[in-house]
């Protein structure tokens, strides 16, 4: 199983769109074959930063989810929500 945690820190002002902009990659990421779960929550504590986790069969799984429409929008529209870089880990668990 592959896991992916992406680490997000918005900018205050565009909560409420990026919450919008968001909702789309979640709801069809969900859905894709060979995904075992999908989540975006908000860290508590923080009124502005929030985490993707992803949990994938398999790297196939992966490589499938990162050429699909609703991944390539997110990647080319995110960094306008955000105040740093995402941080990214990643972990394979057998």
């Amino acid at each position: 199983m592959k896991v992916i945690n992406v680490a997000l820190v918005v900018k205050p002002e565009l909560k409420a769109e990026y919450e919008s902009f968001i909702a789309d990659l979640v709801k069809n990421s969900a859905q894709e074959n060979g995904n075992l779960f999908y989540g975006h929550f908000k860290k508590l504590g923080s009124d502005n930063t929030y985490e993707i986790i992803e949990h994938w069969r398999d790297q196939a799984a992966v490589e499938s989810h990162n050429v699909t429409p609703h991944f390539q929008k997110f990647l080319a529209q995110v960094n306008d929500y955000l105040v740093e870089e995402p941080q990214i880990t990643r972990l394979v668990l057998e």
